[in-house]
């Protein structure tokens, strides 16, 4: 996975993760048959497809975390027609009292969008037929939901106009009060994925046992699903980065390490942990050089500027010949130290880094 893919990943963590895992339609299929049940087996995920959401208006889309796909949905009593299935994945632990507001605003635009293609294309009257729509509500929140999902709830609402008002079910799956045996139920890797989400802040022993349990099913996974094992993988990596204590990150990450068995896999972990560590290198080069040379000054801005590039050094080579950590100790100018924290996030070995370094000098 390329490194610009893993810091966008890395820095909109909470929104991004989840719809990169359900890009992956046997993911998207799992995290279904749990919110929706046995109407997830009429879907065909062979021929699903993402839909562009560009029509969401801008104030919505700076809001929410969705995903619409469209699918073939089929039954013996009406044949073959296809369905909208609209994901509303919500973080926050804030309970939104208007959600069945927010998801009827959504079903209109995505109805006035068909509606708009019809125009363009000149669509047969008889063919206008708009896609029902499956709305879906994964709350991965700490505070239980106690609030309607319904829309009428919203009103104030004498019995005689109930009919005259909009009614339909959203599917609604609540990650952290969810039943953790029925998570993993369809066997599939994902649904240990969804525990380790729901367990974020469980202590650090019951998360290294969790962590055992869901590398050793994620293993399982054949050579035909090596894509969504990478994915999975990737996964655990940021998770335990963004959602875990940072002294006891090594420790989980370790975990991961060590319970991948298969030597290739094995091989691509070791990689995964590179990159992400290099990820979060420049991450933090961009966002805090400021940051970094304030602590340098403490220290001495070349001494912690020094410093730094040993780490960027070590993370991305694990060995430092003596010959380069001389020069480098030797050299005092902050913007010389920072040149070359650059040229060590860009060589791709530590002979390239060497041999820059000293044609430099």
């Amino acid at each position: 996975m390329e490194i610009t893919n893993i810091r966008e990943l890395i820095r909109n963590f909470p929104d991004r993760s989840i719809k990169w895992l359900l890009e992956t339609p046997e993911n998207l299929q799992v995290l279904l048959s749990i919110a929706i049940g046995e109407l997830s087996k009429f879907i065909d995920y062979e021929r699903i497809e993402n839909i562009d959401r560009n029509f969401i208006l801008n104030n919505f889309r700076k809001r929410e975390a969705d995903m619409i796909f469209k699918a073939p949905f089929t039954d013996k009593s009406h044949g073959f027609r296809e369905v909208i299935i609209f994901i509303l994945i919500e973080h926050q632990s804030t309970i939104d009292h208007l959600m069945p507001f927010r998801i009827m605003s959504y079903m209109v635009q995505i109805w006035d969008a068909q509606r708009k293609e019809w125009e363009s294309r000149n669509i047969d009257l008889d063919k206008q037929k708009f896609y029902p729509i499956l709305p879906v509500v994964f709350y991965t929140g700490s505070q239980k939901w106690d609030k309607s999902l319904d829309m009428q709830k919203l009103m104030d609402l004498p019995e005689q106009l109930a009919k005259y008002t909009p009614y339909f079910e959203i599917s609604f799956l609540d990650l952290k009060s969810f039943s953790s045996d029925k998570l993993t139920e369809s066997g599939h890797p994902f649904g240990w994925i969804l525990r380790v989400m729901q367990k974020e802040n469980a202590g650090t022993d019951e998360f290294k046992e969790l962590l055992v349990q869901v590398v050793k099913n994620i293993e399982n996974m054949s050579l035909e699903q090596q894509a969504n094992w990478n994915k999975l993988m990737y996964f655990l990596f940021m998770f335990i980065c963004n959602r875990r204590e940072k002294p006891e990150q090594s420790e989980l990450l370790g975990v991961l390490e060590k319970n991948v068995t298969n030597n290739l896999r094995y091989k691509e972990v070791k990689n995964m942990e590179k990159t992400i560590a290099q990820s979060l290198i420049e991450e933090g080069f961009e966002k805090g050089i400021e940051k970094g040379i304030e602590k340098g000054i403490e220290k001495g801005i070349e001494k912690g500027l020094q410093q730094s590039l040993f780490e960027i050094l070590r993370v991305r080579f694990e060995y430092i010949p003596s010959d380069i950590i001389e020069i480098i100790e030797k050299t005092r100018n902050p913007d010389r130290l920072l040149t070359l924290q650059r040229l060590a996030l860009k060589c791709n070995t530590i002979e390239e880094f060497s041999n820059r370094l000293n044609n430099d000098n």
